[in-house]
């Protein structure tokens, strides 16, 4: 006891310095949003610790909004102000009072469509379903409340929504749901790294134990969390922790124990204002008084216990609240109808300004695509006219050539038929020499020396007349030796040369006068030729070079 009374001083100061801390910022606070935002900060602090000056801390905060010379947006603050006080309500067990300040909360945030808000409200309103014992409704709201914080991220948050979900559990058929709802809450406190949560888990597990009639752990676990809680100061986890311990005393017969923790949790009750826990205490003394034989004081404690019940729990308490319940389903209908009739109207007055927008970009699309049609023609037509001429001159450029290489073409041919005139005249002339040298050695009269050296002479220079027709028939028959070369490599420079005469259109003779060798030689080689070619005895040769 020594231990936990140093605990409380301890903490004690600690909360001093805290709410003086906090009762500076709002004395500093440069506007009056801000001051009512610090006011709500230290009445969420205090909720947990001095329960009783909270209501003061939201008075202050409602003359701020009131009395503002410079009027704000506020609903958001009014609806945080409406949580705190739906939660004192609901501590001093006015549960209607308390549904009524959270439904209110509950519209202001869903005008605004504030997630966490939405969050909170219906959390707090599964609350109070609880404690009326509307189980099923309490389900149904805890678990949209744990939709939006799931969404949210919000693992401390979504540990709340779970540990109350799990009160609407008592059957001892549902045990098996009860620990999975304690697996849940307590994996999202450990993710937040919120070690109060995970406190009350374990008390809770322990109230389990006692169903179970576990209860030397149960004494354990509820032992621990009373030295966390007195540690930190929770004056109403506090009067809960000696409560539970209650019960454990009580299985175990040792009444004594049972009355000192009855007796303590009943005078925080008291001092906090804690209704509900107040007249719980009084059933939970009168029992103890009861196994001590004590009957008037068990008597006496019942008695307080259902006067205070009944308060509560009246008839009329439980209309109240249906009225509440109905009266924010019919103004969340009609504002959900006004939203309706407001959005219809806004859809149409969209659907007309897209219809008259619509047209506009129409006419532009129209009068940008004639622009770029007539673009299109305009320039199209330039260069088309641009690209005609340019054609029609490289036409002339190409008939100039034409006409050049078909002057050049007609001159080698010219000049070709005259070298080979030439050449047959050469070569005759060579036999000439040729039968004059004979006669010679003969010496037969009117054969000179002087005339054969002379027709030696001119026979050298008809020589170079030879080499220059050899040339241009290569030059001339260009393109035709090179398909020739291309399509048949293995014929010898001879055949080529043979080919070249044959594509002029010079005969056998001539050929043969031209390379210098006899008509049979040329025969031959003709002959050679055809296999080379792959032609037949029945192929014409000259067709065939002709046609390449």
């Amino acid at each position: 006891m020594a231990f936990l009374l140093q605990s409380a001083v301890s903490f004690a100061q600690e909360k001093d310095s805290t709410v003086v801390a906090l009762e500076k910022i709002v004395a500093e606070a440069p506007n009056d949003s801000l001051k009512v935002s610090a006011y709500l900060t230290l009445g969420d602090y205090q909720l947990r610790r001095d329960f009783n000056s909270v209501s003061a801390y939201l008075n202050e905060a409602r003359k701020i909004i009131k009395s503002s010379s410079k009027k704000y947006n506020s609903e958001l603050h009014e609806a945080e102000i409406l949580q705190q006080s739906g939660l004192i309500q609901r501590r001093r067990a006015n549960y209607s009072e308390a549904l009524r300040d959270y439904y209110k909360a509950l519209k202001i945030f869903e005008k605004y469509n504030d997630s966490i808000g939405l969050a909170s409200s219906c959390n707090n309103i599964g609350n109070v379903l609880i404690y009326q014992k509307e189980f099923e409704k309490a389900k149904k709201i805890l678990r949209k409340a744990i939709t939006i914080n799931t969404k949210l991220k919000r693992p401390r948050s979504i540990g709340h929504n779970y540990n109350i979900l799990s009160r609407a559990y008592k059957d001892d058929t549902e045990i098996d749901s009860l620990k999975y709802f304690f697996d849940k809450t307590l994996t999202h406190y450990k993710e937040a790294n919120y070690e109060e949560g995970v406190h009350q888990v374990m008390s809770n597990i322990g109230n389990l134990y006692v169903r179970e009639k576990r209860y030397e752990e149960a004494l354990e676990l509820q032992l621990k969390n009373l030295a966390y809680v007195t540690k930190i100061g929770k004056k109403t986890a506090i009067a809960a922790s000696h409560y539970n311990i209650t019960k454990i005393y009580i299985s175990l017969k040792e009444y004594d124990k049972a009355l000192f923790h009855i007796n303590t949790s009943l005078n925080i009750a008291k001092t906090e204002k804690m209704g509900r826990r107040y007249f719980l205490s009084f059933r939970r003394r009168s029992l103890i008084y009861n196994n001590l034989k004590d009957y008037y004081n068990a008597l006496e404690d019942y008695r307080r216990y259902s006067k205070a019940r009944d308060s509560i729990l009246n008839l009329d308490k439980i209309k109240e609240i249906r009225e509440i319940e109905l009266s924010y389903a019919f103004e969340k209908e009609r504002y959900m109808d006004s939203i309706q009739f407001t959005q219809e109207k806004d859809v149409l007055m969209l659907k007309t300004e897209n219809e008259s927008l619509q047209k506009k970009w129409y006419l532009a699309l129209l009068i940008i695509t004639l622009f770029i049609i007539v673009a299109i023609v305009y320039f199209g037509s330039k260069y088309f006219k641009k690209l005609r001429l340019r054609k029609q001159l490289e036409a002339q450029q190409l008939n100039t050539k034409i006409d050049q290489l078909s002057t050049e073409i007609s001159s080698k041919k010219e000049e070709i038929s005259e070298l080979v005139a030439e050449t047959i005249i050469h070569l005759n002339t060579k036999e000439k020499i040729t039968e004059n040298l004979n006669k010679l050695s003969k010496q037969e009269e009117g054969i000179s020396l002087t005339g054969i050296l002379a027709e030696l002479k001119a026979d050298k220079l008809e020589d170079g007349k030879l080499v220059l027709l050899k040339e241009n028939i290569e030059t001339l028959n260009y393109e035709f030796l090179k398909r020739l070369r291309e399509k048949h490599s293995n014929l010898t420079k001879t055949d080529i040369e043979v080919c070249s005469f044959i594509k002029l259109g010079l005969s056998r003779k001539e050929i043969s006068e031209l390379r210098k060798t006899s008509l049979e030689a040329i025969k031959s080689t003709r002959f050679r030729l055809k296999k080379k070619l792959n032609l037949s005895a029945q192929d014409s040769l000259d067709d065939f070079i002709n046609s390449i």
